[in-house]
């Protein structure tokens, strides 16, 4: 299966999020926030990333939009999890950085 870099600053839900990608299969690394995901993602081979929109320091959007602009980074899905709604700004955001999968 795949190896999932999983990126939330809420414990528990990345928790929870983690234990069901292990069940699905999938190799899980945890971090915390996009700063930490993205030391992470220069040092290990990352298929996808699973991350939470807003966090503390480098959120969801801004990790997302680093990977982007890093040719070594560019091409890794990105699925963003939040319990907030999207509104229009976040969405925006969103397709500029063109990502749109939010759960």
């Amino acid at each position: 299966m795949a190896n999932v870099l999983l990126v939330d600053d809420e414990p528990l839900l990345r928790s929870v999020l983690c234990e069901y990608l292990k069940f699905a299969g999938h190799t899980v690394v945890e971090c915390r926030d996009g700063d930490e995901a993205l030391e992470q993602l220069r040092s290990a081979a990352v298929d996808a990333v699973v991350s939470d929109v807003l966090m503390p320091g480098m959120d969801g959007l801004a990790l997302c939009g680093a990977m982007r602009a890093d040719p070594s980074l560019a091409d890794i899905p990105v699925l963003f999890v939040t319990a907030r709604s999207v509104d229009a700004d976040m969405q925006a955001e969103m397709d500029r950085i063109g990502d749109g999968s939010v759960f």
